[in-house]
């Protein structure tokens, strides 16, 4: 028999049982994200900081956040800094988000249709003019919309360390 010992006064984290119960979660994947939930809003670290937390290593901590992904607790958006380096961005959830595609924001009203190429979709897609290179002819120039500088398409930035809507593109992930 087990019994769960009085419950501590102080320094003490609380979860939704929803959590702890959830069938589609290994006993891994559910301590790996009640860890990440105990630690403060905004609370930042990586898979290499977690692998060093405890004895699992590193390929058991992206298993983990592999599984709360596909669970939903786990959201990773990837982007393009103001370089041009790619970046990512994984938020994690005490609650399932609907699982999806991560870069629905790049496009205004959705992406293109191939069957319809022109007309509905004609503002969303992006025509390239081809130029002369001393190899031939290369594509290189774009025109239509170009992502957001200052929040790199996203539509959300930070003040004061708190996530609010790009006040550049009005939270579109376009502009100038």
């Amino acid at each position: 028999m087990i019994l769960r010992a009085p419950r501590p006064e102080s320094n003490w984290s609380q979860v939704r049982n929803e959590i702890i119960n959830d069938p589609s979660l290994s006993f891994k994947a559910t301590a790996v994200l009640i860890y990440i939930l105990s630690k403060p809003d905004h609370w930042r670290t990586s898979t290499a900081h977690l692998a060093t937390v405890k004895r699992e290593g590193l390929d058991a901590v992206r298993t983990a956040m592999g599984e709360l992904t596909r669970a939903g607790y786990v959201r990773t958006r990837r982007y393009q800094d103001a370089l041009g380096r790619w970046q990512f961005e994984t938020e994690v959830y005490d609650i399932p988000q609907p699982v999806g595609n991560a870069v629905h924001k790049l496009f205004i009203d959705g992406p293109p249709h191939r069957e319809k190429p022109r007309g509905e979709n004609g503002d969303v897609l992006v025509k390239t003019e081809k130029v002369k290179t001393r190899k031939g002819l290369a594509s290189s120039k774009t025109t239509g919309p170009h992502l957001c500088g200052q929040c790199q398409g996203h539509g959300r930035a930070l003040e004061n360390g708190n996530p609010i809507t790009c006040p550049t593109c009005n939270g579109q992930g376009f502009g100038n």
